[in-house]
C-alpha cells in the first residue's frame, strides 16, 4: 500500500542546493512540514497535490535583511544625508502600528509572490507586523529597530525586551523574536551591552547595520579613537553566529578575517547600496575567506522590490564588474548566497536552505515555461541554475510553500488578500506622509 503523505510536488527540475548540489527530476513528498522523501515517481498517496511539471523546485529563497516599510518610489535619486535627514528620520518618527500593518500585508505579499520564505525584518511596532506573519504562514525574524538617538524615531531597549519575552517562538517557533539595534551611531554602548547580556541569557540573535557607509567610518573612528565599526561592534557585543550583520561594505582585510574566523552572519545588499552610492561590499573576498554570507534586499523604500532573483543577478554582476572578473560569484554561488547562504546567516541552515529529507519544507516551484527561460537544455547538469539567476524573477514564480504549507498556488496568494494589502497600502502611504509633513515637499498639487 502506498503511504500517505500531506503534500506532493510533483515532477519537477529539483536543484536541491544540497552538500553535492544535486539537480534531479524528481516528486518531494512532505509530511508533518518536512521532507519524507525525494524521488522519480514516488509511490505515494497524498492529500494535496502541486504541478511542477516544466519547473525547477528551489529551496524558498531567504531574505537576509530587510524593513518592512511602504515608501516605495517615494524618497528617490536624493543625496544620502538628505534622504536620511530630511525623509527617511521624520517618517519613521511618523509610524504608528496602523502603518506598519499595511507594510507587513504589502510586504509579505510581495514575498511570497516572489518565493520567498524566510526573512528578517528590523524596523518599528513589530507587534503589527508578526501578527501579520502569523497569517501569512512566512518564517519570520522580528528586530525591533531600537534608536537612542534621535529619540522617537525607532523603538526603545524595553520596547524590544518586552517583545522578544512575548513573541520569540510563536507559531510552533516558525516567529522569532531577536534584539536590534539600528547603527554603532544611533544606539548608546550601554544598549548593545544590555542586548548581548540579554540575546545569550534567552538564546536569540542580534542584528544590526554595520560598515554600511564611509561617513559610518568616520563617525565611529571619532568615538573610539580610530577603531573601525567591525572592531566597535565585536567589544560591544562578540561576534558570533547569533549576529547578523547588515551591509559590511567598508570593510579591511582583518575586519574581513575577524567577520569570518567569528561566524557572524552578513547579509550583503547589493541594490541597496549601489542604489544609496554606499560603495561595493568586498563579497569576493569575504567568500575565500570562508564568511557566513548571504543576501538581503533591505527595503522597498531602498531598493523598490523584494526580489531575490533580482538581488542574485545584482550580487553578481557588481562583484564582476569591481573585479573585472566574470568568472567571480558563478551562478551556483549567487543561488547559494539567496538560500542556504542566508539561511546560515539568520542561523536557519539546519532547517531551511536546501532540499533534504528531514528539512523543513520550504519550497519554491518556478516556472520554466516562458521564453526568456529557453532554450532550456538538461544534458549533463543542463542550464537551468543559470536561468535561474539571470533570466528569472519574481513573476515566474508558480507556488510558494512553507513547512508544508501551501502560501501561494499558481501565482493565488492563498493567505493574505492582495486586493485589501493594496488598499491598505495606498491609504496608509498617504496618510503616513502627511503625518511626517514631507507629502507637499515630494508630491506637490500643482506638479
Amino acid at each position: 500500500m502506498p503511504e500517505r503523505v500531506d503534500l506532493l510536488v510533483r515532477g519537477g527540475i529539483v536543484v536541491t542546493v544540497d552538500p553535492d548540489d544535486r539537480i534531479l527530476t524528481a516528486d518531494i513528498a512532505v509530511t508533518g512540514g518536512r521532507i519524507t522523501a525525494i524521488g522519480a515517481d514516488l509511490d505515494v498517496e497524498a492529500t494535496r497535490v502541486l504541478d511542477a511539471a516544466g519547473a525547477a523546485v528551489i529551496p524558498g529563497l531567504c531574505n537576509a535583511h530587510m524593513h518592512e516599510t511602504l515608501e516605495r518610489g517615494v524618497f528617490e535619486d536624493l543625496p544620502f544625508m538628505e534622504w536620511l535627514e530630511d525623509y527617511a528620520l521624520p517618517k519613521d518618527r511618523a509610524y504608528e502600528p496602523r502603518h506598519i500593518r499595511a507594510a507587513a500585508l504589502l510586504n509579505q505579499a510581495e514575498l511570497i509572490a516572489g518565493g520567498t520564505t524566510s526573512f528578517i525584518d528590523i524596523f518599528r511596532h513589530p507587534v503589527e507586523a508578526a501578527t501579520v506573519a502569523e497569517r501569512s504562514g512566512l518564517r519570520a525574524t522580528f528586530s525591533p529597530q531600537v534608536i537612542d538617538d534621535p529619540v522617537g524615531v525607532g523603538e526603545t531597549l524595553a520596547d524590544n525586551e518586552a517583545f522578544v519575552a512575548d513573541w520569540h517562538g510563536r507559531a510552533g517557533g516558525r516567529i522569532r523574536a531577536w534584539f536590534g539595534p539600528h547603527s554603532l551611531y544611533s544606539c548608546e554602548p550601554a544598549t548593545f551591552e544590555r542586548m548581548r547580556e540579554q540575546a545569550t541569557a534567552l538564546g536569540v540573535g542580534i542584528h544590526t547595520h554595520v560598515a554600511e557607509s564611509r561617513a559610518e567610518l568616520e563617525i565611529v573612528a571619532g568615538l573610539t579613537g580610530g577603531l573601525t565599526p567591525l572592531e566597535w561592534i565585536d567589544r560591544l557585543v562578540g561576534l558570533g553566529p547569533d549576529v547578523l550583520l547588515a551591509h559590511c561594505v567598508e570593510l579591511t582585510p582583518a575586519d574581513i578575517e575577524r567577520l569570518a574566523a567569528s561566524g557572524a552572519g552578513v547579509a550583503h545588499c547589493a541594490t541597496s547600496n549601489a542604489k544609496l552610492g554606499n560603495g561595493v561590499a568586498p563579497v569576493v573576498e569575504l567568500l575565500a575567506a570562508g564568511a557566513n554570507l548571504g543576501l538581503g534586499t533591505d527595503s522597498n523604500m531602498t531598493n523598490n522590490n523584494l526580489d531575490m532573483f533580482e538581488e542574485m543577478r545584482m550580487a553578481a554582476l557588481v562583484q564582476k564588474q569591481r573585479t573585472a572578473d566574470p568568472t567571480v560569484v558563478p551562478s551556483a554561488t549567487a543561488l547559494r548566497l539567496a538560500t542556504m547562504g542566508a539561511a546560515g546567516a539568520l542561523g536557519l541552515a539546519g532547517e531551511v536552505g536546501s532540499i533534504e529529507v528531514g528539512k523543513a519544507a520550504d519550497l519554491a516551484v518556478v516556472d520554466l515555461g516562458r521564453p526568456h527561460t529557453h532554450p532550456l537544455l538538461r544534458r549533463g547538469r543542463g542550464n537551468v541554475v543559470e536561468h535561474l539567476v539571470w533570466s528569472c524573477n519574481a513573476a515566474d514564480v508558480r507556488h510558494t510553500v512553507v513547512a508544508g504549507e501551501v502560501l501561494m498556488e499558481d501565482r493565488r496568494l492563498l493567505t493574505i488578500d492582495l486586493a485589501e494589502a493594496l488598499d491598505l497600502a495606498d491609504a496608509e502611504e498617504l496618510h503616513l506622509l502627511t503625518s511626517a509633513g514631507v507629502l507637499d515637499r515630494r508630491f506637490p498639487e500643482e506638479s
